[in-house]
């Protein structure tokens, strides 16, 4: 799978790693914030465990206190509330000098047992902005400290005091400053490690996206099974690449009548690509139930993956159902022998290309059905092609030809024998006339009009009426009058269209004496029967000779009784005549469009 990063995408990566690059001021002033709520506390202990030491007022102190307090919330306030961007670093870093220096000037100065507190502006400074920073604030508060006491006085205050004060404030300012510089390097170093780390997750994600977008694509135009397992197969390889987990055994067996093959693998010892998998039990069996993933923690012991040599060193098998909605083609099955190869992120993915697959699939198995109908449609074109040359040819054609043979005849008596001419004139006026009948009757059957203005009963009638005046054989019908109400055009053309096939496959294979029709509604159901004492035929021998005869009629009138959902049974015997049966549901006979009566062979 390849990568594409757009410069937009090449944006995001960038802002996403400055943003990633450390803790933000406002961060650090929460921290330091919660932080000076422990300086008070602090600061009021100990003025209340050294108060022997040192001279003060208390309500001084105490305001003090509470002035702190509130500064503090302030702060806190306008770290919440306030969107403008306002110099808190600067503010809160002159408010933690000036607090200090107050609490320390107030409880005894240079000799106040609070001095130590001065450290919490002088690491704020060298951690914000480096040693420098820090040895600025030490120098202003101890000037402040100094001017403080010069104004009482300084009494008892001796230089070697002051030096020493300043000397501890001044390296300590020092040492957080260098110890913070080290910090913040350590720091950088690991959140840029992070930061590389995440644009390489990001860009193994995005690859994998885009690989499945490639697969869809792919899938989409590809119109054979197996190109389709092998792609899914190989999308799911790509997965384990450079991933540091070692590349599974995995294949995709497809449901079959006698159980589940094997139809594309890899990393399968010949055996195991032999094998049959009924999915009858086990995992199998729940995916292609549940249709949904299941992971397997011990797939040696599943009862049949458990049989395949391959599982023998899996620790984790995760099996992906292959189908859409309730339709079921197979499953994809992948086993590791490392337990944690299928993680949440992994596993997803591989779902995701399991319903690409089995789209794919649907889309090839309704590709080829269409093909087939195609195939068919053409081919029942082709047989109504054949079937109205030959009953042109064996009827209207004939009764033409012999036509104007006997013209030809009347024109030889004409110029010979004159007195010949009355008896074969009437001969070729009831030959023309015939002609003429048998013209009709095969325009009937070709779109019988009849029945689209007046019913089923007045066609039916029609097409017995017809019958009688060119056949030999004798019609009985028999038709409920309810049928006209209870059944829709597109119903009647279809029932008329397997009556007439069943008619004419006696006319011209059985030789009948009689045939007897009868339509009949029996409860919800429309019950129809065509049939003669002809010769009759084995059905059996019939279908199995089917192809090589090229006659489609019992296909045609079986695959209309589809459309009505109903059902057709023939009974016949050789030399007991036959039987067509057909049940249709009324409630559901009028759910297909007729199809046109040059289809019936």
């Amino acid at each position: 799978m390849r990568m594409r990063v757009t410069p937009a995408e090449s944006v995001e990566i960038a802002a996403t790693g400055m943003e990633d690059r450390g803790p933000s001021s406002k961060d650090l002033d929460w921290i330091l914030g919660n932080l000076r709520w422990l300086l008070i506390v602090a600061m009021a202990l100990g003025a209340v465990l050294n108060r022997s030491s040192w001279r003060a007022s208390e309500m001084a102190f105490v305001a003090l206190l509470a002035l702190t307090g509130i500064y503090n919330f302030l702060v806190l306030l306008a770290l919440l509330f306030v969107r403008s961007p306002l110099p808190l670093p600067a503010i809160t870093l002159a408010g933690d000098t000036l607090v200090t220096l107050s609490f320390i000037a107030l409880t005894g100065g240079l000799r106040s047992p609070l001095l130590f507190f001065a450290f919490l502006p002088i690491v704020t400074a060298a951690l914000r902005m480096g040693w420098w920073a820090g040895e600025l604030v030490t120098l202003g508060l101890f000037g402040g400290l100094a001017l403080w006491e010069g104004l009482r006085g300084g009494e008892g205050l001796s230089l070697s005091t002051l030096l020493i004060a300043g000397s501890v404030l001044a390296l300590g300012a020092l040492l957080t400053g260098i110890v913070g510089d080290r910090l913040k390097r350590e720091i950088l170093r690991e959140l840029r490690a992070r930061e590389v780390s995440q644009r390489r997750q990001l860009a193994q994600i995005r690859q994998q996206l885009q690989g499945i977008f490639e697969l869809a694509a792919a899938l989409g135009q590809m119109r054979r099974a197996e190109e389709i397992l092998h792609a899914a197969l190989e999308a799911s390889e790509s997965l384990f690449r450079g991933t540091g987990h070692p590349v599974p055994p995995m294949f995709i067996a497809l449901l079959e009548p006698e159980g589940m093959r094997i139809a594309a693998a890899r990393r399968l010892p010949p055996r195991d690509e032999r094998m049959r998998l009924l999915g009858l039990e086990g995992g199998l069996r729940e995916a292609l139930e549940r249709g949904e993933p299941v992971l397997l923690p011990q797939p040696t012991q599943d009862p049949e993956l458990g049989r395949l040599v391959v599982m023998r060193i899996a620790r984790a098998a995760l099996i992906l159902p292959l189908g859409i909605g309730p339709e079921r083609y197979g499953a994809l099955v992948i086993g590791s022998p490392d337990p944690q190869a299928f993680t949440g992120e992994r596993r997803d993915l591989l779902r995701i290309i399991a319903t690409h697959a089995s789209i794919a699939l649907q889309n090839a198995l309704l590709y080829h059905t269409l093909q087939r109908e195609k195939e068919r449609l053409v081919e029942v074109e082709e047989e109504a092609r054949r079937r109205l040359a030959r009953e042109l040819h064996d009827g209207p054609t004939q009764s033409v030809a012999a036509l104007a043979m006997r013209l030809n005849f009347l024109q030889r008596l004409l110029r010979h024998d004159p007195a010949q001419l009355p008896p074969e004139l009437e001969k070729a006026e009831q030959m023309a006339r015939q002609a003429v009948q048998e013209l009709r009757q095969f325009l009937f059957r070709l779109r019988p009009l009849i029945l689209e203005s007046q019913g089923l009963t007045a066609a039916l009638t029609h097409l017995a009426e017809k019958l009688q005046e060119t056949e030999p054989f004798a019609i009985h019908l028999e038709v409920d009058p309810e049928v006209d109400r209870l059944l829709d055009p597109n119903a009647k053309g279809l029932v008329f269209s397997i009556i007439e096939e069943a008619i004419n496959n006696a006319r011209k294979h059985a030789e009948p004496r009689n045939v007897w029709v009868r339509v009949r509604v029996e409860g919800d159901r429309l019950q129809v029967g065509v049939e003669d004492d002809g010769q009759g035929f084995d059905p059996q021998a019939l279908r199995a000779d089917y192809a090589r005869r090229g006659s489609m009629g019992m296909l045609n009138m079986l695959e209309r009784a589809e459309l009505l959902n109903g059902v057709l049974e023939v009974e016949s015997a050789p030399g007991q005549g036959t039987r067509v049966r057909l049940e249709v549901p009324l409630a559901r006979a009028a759910l297909s469009p007729e199809p046109s009566s040059q289809d019936t062979p």
